[in-house]
């Protein structure tokens, strides 16, 4: 497993994130619209100290806004 591309594992991992959200809401524990948005306000903090790690937590927050849109 250690030989797939970083990209496909930060995908999957992003539609994991999405799979949680709406599961999330679906409990009535949060929307996926606030899920979406603590999520882009999470990658936001962590950008001070970690670029990299906040453009994949970006990454993810974006995935779930489009799911929204679905």
């Amino acid at each position: 497993m250690s030989d797939l591309p970083i990209a496909d594992v930060v995908n999957a991992q992003g539609k994991f994130v999405v799979f949680l959200a709406s599961l999330l809401q679906r409990g009535g524990v949060a929307t996926m619209t606030d899920f979406a948005a603590l999520l882009a306000t999470f990658a936001a903090t962590v950008e001070e100290t970690e670029p990299k790690e906040a453009e994949i937590l970006g990454s993810w927050a974006a995935a779930v806004g489009r799911a929204i849109a679905h």
